[in-house]
């Protein structure tokens, strides 16, 4: 075994405590970098070079850490070095995806660096990334300027460096408009659009007002902004407007990411790595896209689209957890299903069996009870099934 300081073999007996710090470092499952002050990669783990290949520096040969991360390069780093800004600050720095300049085994990879000791070693963990992830989130608040947080699930709460950027305006033009961007995010809409999908059947009027209550958007987010400077987070295109995502941190984006990521590990066998990003992804999800607009047609594409990867991730993890032979993880996550998912017969006749087979049969009844009125009162149907029929075929746990 290599000592992890070094990277050579260990000559001498070690103590109990260093043996297994080097064995921690050895089995991490993510990738460990050491790097010096002058930028050398000085130690480096296993997973580093599952990640990175020969530019880990395993074959004797150390390499730069810029030379790795593609520091001083067009991107995220373009302005920066990742190990300098992390002794600067004194503390680890925020995840970052990043796409490898190497040519080694992954073509990106999220990392952190964080200081490790007074002497100017700093240390990078590297997690498996993919070059095709949607995010925007490649260029850092900390490498940049302006910065916006904006959260979207069980209602829209806006954050700036500086704070929460709340109050009233999130229910008046602005703040509609705003929203409007958000469920359209991934375009750019017209002016004409805008007034006639969020204030349908308004003055014709509405169509020049539009570009002030852009404007008055712009000075909520922006208060500081100096005119004519334009704008870091609404852009003008072609008189249309659109988020711009490079500045602004979407947990909707971030969810949609997290939850595809986690279904692509599962499909691939990587079952830490997929229950990881799915539960990862379900933290975000507390509540419907924009539930503060309820009743807006235009929301109502993007949360149906939500709540199924929010149903899909469920689904999944449940699955992990019932292989796994963990009844209880799988059956919390189904219960979290049920509710996305009220109307679904099958999946509520699973919970259902679930709890009689568990023995909970006062939450079978107040369960069946509940389905039934629901699916009476909906669609004028009585269920299909009996407590009984449970009783002899009980449901299986994912």
């Amino acid at each position: 075994m290599n000592d992890p300081r070094t990277n050579r073999p260990r000559t001498t007996p070690e103590p109990r405590d260093v043996r297994v710090v080097a064995d921690v470092f050895d089995a991490f499952p993510y990738g460990i970098l050491i790097v010096d002050r002058a930028g050398a990669i000085v130690a480096s783990n296993p997973a580093a070079a599952e990640i990175l290949g020969h530019a880990a520096g395993l074959d004797g040969r150390p390499s730069r850490s810029c030379d790795v991360l593609g520091c001083r390069r067009a991107g995220p780093l373009e302005n920066i070095r990742l190990t300098e800004m992390a002794l600067e600050k004194g503390r680890a720095l925020p995840e970052i995806r990043l796409d490898l300049p190497t040519s080694g085994p992954m073509e990106a990879a999220w990392v952190t660096a964080a200081p490790l000791n007074g002497d100017g070693d700093v240390l990078l963990e590297l997690r498996p990334g993919d070059a095709r992830d949607r995010r925007r989130r490649t260029e850092p608040h900390w490498t940049m300027g302006a910065q916006l947080r904006i959260f979207t699930f069980g209602g829209t709460r806006v954050e700036s460096s500086e704070g929460p950027i709340g109050g009233r305006w999130l229910e008046q033009r602005p703040g509609q408009l705003l929203k409007y961007l958000l469920a359209e995010r991934h375009r750019v809409v017209r002016r004409e659009e805008i007034a006639e999908t969020i204030w349908p059947g308004a003055d014709r009027r509405i169509l020049g007002s539009v570009r002030h209550f852009v404007h008055a958007l712009r000075s909520r987010l922006e208060p500081e902004r100096a005119n004519r400077v334009p704008s870091s987070f609404i852009l003008n295109v072609q008189g249309g407007y659109a988020i711009d995502r490079r500045h602004v941190y979407i947990d909707a984006d971030d969810f949609e990411d997290q939850v595809r990521t986690g279904l692509d590990h599962l499909a691939a066998g990587r079952v830490m790595l997929a229950r990881e990003r799915l539960e990862r992804a379900l933290a975000l999800y507390t509540g419907d896209f924009l539930a503060d607009e309820p009743y807006a047609d235009w929301a109502m594409v993007q949360r149906d689209a939500l709540r199924r990867l929010a149903a899909d991730a469920l689904r999944a993890l449940a699955a992990i957890a019932g292989r796994a032979g963990d009844p209880d993880a799988a059956a919390a996550h189904l219960e979290r299903l049920g509710e996305l998912e009220p109307f679904d017969i099958e999946l509520h006749k699973e919970i259902i069996g679930i709890c009689l087979a568990r023995g909970r049969r006062s939450e079978a009844l107040r369960r069946y009870a509940a389905l039934r009125v629901r699916i009476l009162r909906t669609f004028g149907e009585e269920i299909d099934f009996t407590l009984a029929d449970l009783r002899e075929t009980p449901a299986p746990v994912a």
